[in-house]
């Protein structure tokens, strides 16, 4: 059960830094400024590492 609220607990963090830039988003733009960059759902995860791997399968067939 414990375990089951810890996960809750961070879903829930999750959920709230994602609406905190969903309002930045709506700020920026109901005042005309450039909007913020797009955040993923859990932290430190970006296309770079997908693109990383697409790029090394490419090498790869390439030799």
């Amino acid at each position: 059960m414990e375990l089951v609220n810890i996960l809750l607990i961070a879903l829930l963090l999750l959920l709230v830094r994602k609406l905190i830039w969903c309002f930045r988003w709506l700020w920026r733009w109901y005042h005309g400024q450039e909007p913020p960059a797009p955040i993923p759902f859990f932290p430190r995860r970006t296309g770079e590492t997908f693109d990383g791997h697409v790029r090394q399968a490419r090498d790869d067939q390439e030799d």
